[in-house]
């Protein structure tokens, strides 16, 4: 079974051999990288290349891409405090790209990161990388502030 599991991006890429998506969207975008997918699955350059072909999209990278997000299943539960602290540092990174959106492939960097972002007040707003790649992203509040 796990030979024929394969991450979204990593499959398109991989797999699939897709360099071009026909996506659109006129937005400075930031990318987080997860600590699976960038350790476990070999993700990091694989949505880079598909985002590169998004019309409109300027991607701005995030210092400490690479850096855990806090969450980490149940490490957030565990170690509260040294979560709240990766999650505070990744935020600020986030909102010093000046990106209006942030991108990830994982759902679980995906709501502690944009639950750090609304708390903060940051006019970031957090959307899994495949709405991006399907052109799914006509939501009024996606685009609200993202593309100068």
């Amino acid at each position: 079974m796990a030979t024929r599991s394969h991450e979204l991006v990593g499959f398109l890429v991989d797999v699939l051999k897709q360099d071009k998506v026909a996506g659109r969207l006129l937005a400075k975008v930031t990318y987080h990288d997860s600590c699976s997918g960038l350790r476990e699955l070999g993700i990091k350059d694989q949505p880079r290349r598909l985002l590169a072909s998004v019309a409109g999209v300027e991607l701005k990278e995030l210092p400490g891409a690479e850096v855990c997000c806090g969450f980490g299943g149940t490490f957030c539960i565990k170690y509260p405090e040294i979560s709240d602290r990766l999650v505070s540092e990744k935020a600020a990174d986030i909102e010093a790209t000046g990106a209006g959106l942030l991108l990830a492939g994982d759902l679980g960097c995906l709501l502690n990161m944009a639950g750090k972002l609304r708390r903060r007040g940051a006019k970031v707003a957090a959307r899994h990388v495949a709405e991006v790649l399907a052109g799914m992203t006509d939501n009024p509040a996606i685009g609200e502030g993202q593309g100068d």
